[in-house]
């Protein structure tokens, strides 16, 4: 029996997660969430699994801990522009949260940390496939807050020899995710809207492109970086594909059937590409995405539509 404790997953990515995990009958899971942006209806309902409805920076979690093999930390405040008018409270959150989650593993002895950092940190990069040795240039508190993260695995596990992985998911999307969260939210929005007949808004130009990332290949990389020998890393997770919000709204809209142009509206302070390079993850976790963006919508399209009726 392996026991899990999933920080976040109540919400978009830990869900998912949480129901790969579950498949394994022997695997029980203990899911941390406040239920800030996450849903208990996200979550299935079953024998192996145990929700606490409490916050990663409540005093009493600690036993939570108390026999637990490996730990998943997704809790975070996830909205980079959010991030940028709320520093303080996202700091607390991001930053004071991880490291007390990472104190609570040290002190229980958890044998493998997976810390779920962000491509935010990244801003700006001058280079394009963007591998892990790129510096950060973060265009937010968030992407710093990310990266802020990451330092202290590296820290915990220098100091207290506490096994950590950290992985950066681009773009992601797929169903569960808040339109007005982190990551992608212009996928759930573009299909909110267009269930609706209306027209989804795209900032700026739409000619900005992003690596838009299924969420079940984010699953899959979460889990080879809880159980492969490698440990001490950061790793990309990404399609490997830059692909303009143009494209994204023409391609949700052809698999709805709507004939609907999109608003422009102003342009907000983010990057203006994104594009992983893999090879590392390749190499060390044996992970590559298998889904292309053409068919990882068209499932999240079909789902969310099936789960409006």
């Amino acid at each position: 029996m392996t026991r899990i404790l999933c920080t976040g997953s109540a919400g978009f990515i830990g869900s998912h997660l949480v129901e790969r995990l579950l498949e394994n009958k022997s695997n029980k899971i203990i899911v941390i969430d406040n239920l800030n942006t996450g849903k208990l209806s996200n979550l299935p309902k079953n024998k192996n699994l145990k929700v606490y409805v409490k916050s990663i920076l409540d005093e009493d979690i600690d036993g939570l801990f108390d026999e637990v093999d490996i730990v998943f930390h997704l809790a975070a405040l996830t909205r980079p522009q959010w991030s940028i008018e709320h520093p303080l409270e996202a700091d607390r959150i991001n930053v004071g949260g991880t490291l007390k989650i990472l104190k609570h593993c040290k002190d229980n002895y958890i044998k493998r940390v997976v810390f779920t950092s962000s491509s935010s940190c990244y801003g700006t990069p001058e280079n394009f496939p963007t591998t892990e040795s790129e510096p950060p240039r973060s265009m937010s508190p968030y992407g710093i807050q990310k990266y802020i993260g990451e330092l202290y695995c590296q820290l915990f596990e220098r100091m207290h020899g506490l096994e950590v992985n950290c992985i950066r998911p681009f773009n992601v999307y797929g169903v569960r995710q808040n339109p007005n969260g982190g990551y992608a939210p212009a996928v759930p929005k573009f299909i909110e809207m267009l269930s609706q007949d209306k027209p989804g808004t795209i900032t700026g130009d739409g000619e900005q492109t992003r690596d838009f990332t299924y969420v079940d290949d984010i699953v899959e990389m979460l889990i080879l970086a809880s159980i492969k020998k490698v440990h001490g890393e950061s790793f990309n997770a990404g399609a490997g594909r830059s692909i303009s919000i143009n494209y994204i709204y023409q391609t949700i809209s052809k698999i709805m059937g709507k004939d609907i142009k999109p608003l422009y509206g102003p342009e907000v302070f983010e990057p203006r590409k994104t594009l992983a390079d893999t090879s590392k993850a390749q190499k060390l976790l044996g992970w590559k995405p298998k889904f292309t963006v053409e068919d990882g919508l068209k499932i999240t399209v079909e789902e969310i539509c099936q789960n409006m009726i």
